[in-house]
């Protein structure tokens, strides 16, 4: 499966030479794009894989369209600066799916770090995903633990007691532990 790709720039020349070496490389540009709100839009209507963007755009400077996909989440990207608007990204540059590229930089750094940054942002999303579970995996059982409490407190029963009936109301009305302990918490709330 080829790397989806769009690359932004106010220079017609920049675009095209990156684009074509991209398609040499095998890389398919799903965008070429001069303005950032244009970036924007397209980014949310082609879905690309990654972003490569030059520090100017037409209408938004590269820091302003990289923090918004970067905090968004939106896509990895990667923005080609120069050395004296490096300080412009630094507080991007500490984000798994941003790496600035400081100009001029060969084909091999520039394909490397492509291929660097996709994997690393897609582990980075597993991770995420990974939290989020945990998370929830919290939040459920502090609910089943807090309608047990309420259930001992208010039915005189012992923890595994509680537990028990959490259970056993469960399968008899045919709904999760987790829906029953909230019908629990709200009936003693």
């Amino acid at each position: 499966m080829s790397i989806r790709v769009i690359v932004g720039s106010s220079s017609e020349k920049i675009i095209k030479q990156l684009s074509h070496f991209l398609i040499e490389e095998g890389i398919e540009i799903v965008g070429e794009i001069s303005g950032g709100q244009e970036l924007l839009r397209r980014v949310h209507t082609v879905y690309p894989d990654l972003v490569i963007i030059d520090h100017r755009l037409k209408g938004m400077s590269g820091h302003e369209v990289s923090e918004l996909l970067v905090d968004k989440k939106i896509c990895p990207v990667i923005a080609m600066i120069n050395v004296d608007t490096m300080g412009d990204f630094i507080n991007l540059s500490q984000e798994s799916i941003f790496i600035p590229l400081i100009r001029p930089c060969s084909r091999s750094m520039l394909i490397n770090t492509i291929h660097l940054l996709l994997k690393t942002s897609e582990n980075g999303y597993d991770l995420e995903k990974i939290v989020e579970i945990v998370k929830s995996d919290e939040d459920i059982k502090k609910l089943i633990l807090q309608a047990k409490k309420m259930l001992m407190e208010h039915m005189g029963l012992t923890e595994d007691e509680a537990h028990r009936r959490l259970q056993k109301q469960s399968m008899d009305k045919g709904v999760s532990k987790i829906k029953v302990a909230e019908m629990i918490i709200r009936v003693f709330e």
